[in-house]
């Protein structure tokens, strides 16, 4: 069955809830420790970010799907 943006969204943000809860991401890290402005502070941040992109649909793909990429650029 199909599912529309809406649908898919809920099921992707509850899916990132459920890996919360399972341990799957690592814990935050403090306000002192973080480096503001930065995407990453380590390594680790760094899989995290990579892991979390590779889940991303690219702008083609969502637009195949008749959805705007936000923001445009």
């Amino acid at each position: 069955m199909a599912q529309n943006a809406e649908q898919e969204q809920e099921e992707y943000v509850k899916k990132q809830i459920r890996e919360a809860r399972e341990g799957e991401y690592p814990d935050h890290k403090s306000i002192q420790e973080a480096e503001n402005g930065s995407m990453v502070n380590d390594m680790e941040d760094l899989k995290q970010l990579g892991e979390d992109m590779d889940e991303m649909s690219t702008n083609s793909e969502d637009e195949a799907r008749g959805l705007k990429p936000d923001p445009e650029q």
